[in-house]
């Protein structure tokens, strides 16, 4: 159980959070005698591509480090393509854009 809230806490942390503020994380703790598993519901577009709704790990016997690793390996993978919105120019690539440097239009 100690290794699950491990695993919890560090999904949880505000760092994880602004990577991806879409991501709900929500704990069910249940005494039915159960082996513990964590379930990742997957939205509908990692659904289609992984042909299954949801991921389930029985985490009975892993530690922290093999249930994210898990997580990487099963749920990162299914995670759609970032969309890039603004790319940041460099200096160099501002001057290309512009037609040279400042230096090189006052000497004309």
């Amino acid at each position: 159980m100690r290794n699950q809230n491990e695993f919890f806490f560090l999904l949880s942390t505000p760092k994880v959070i602004q990577t991806n503020p879409k991501c709900v994380v929500k704990s069910d703790i249940v005494c039915d005698r159960q082996a513990a598993s964590i379930k990742f519901a997957l939205i509908d577009s990692a659904q289609e591509q992984a042909k299954v709704k949801e991921i389930r790990f029985n985490s009975g016997n892993l530690n922290t480090l093999e249930l994210l690793e898990l997580c990487n390996k099963h749920v990162s993978s299914l995670a759609p393509p970032e969309e890039v919105t603004n790319k940041v120019l460099t200096k160099a690539e501002k001057q290309k854009l512009g037609g040279g440097s400042k230096k090189a239009l006052k000497k004309k």
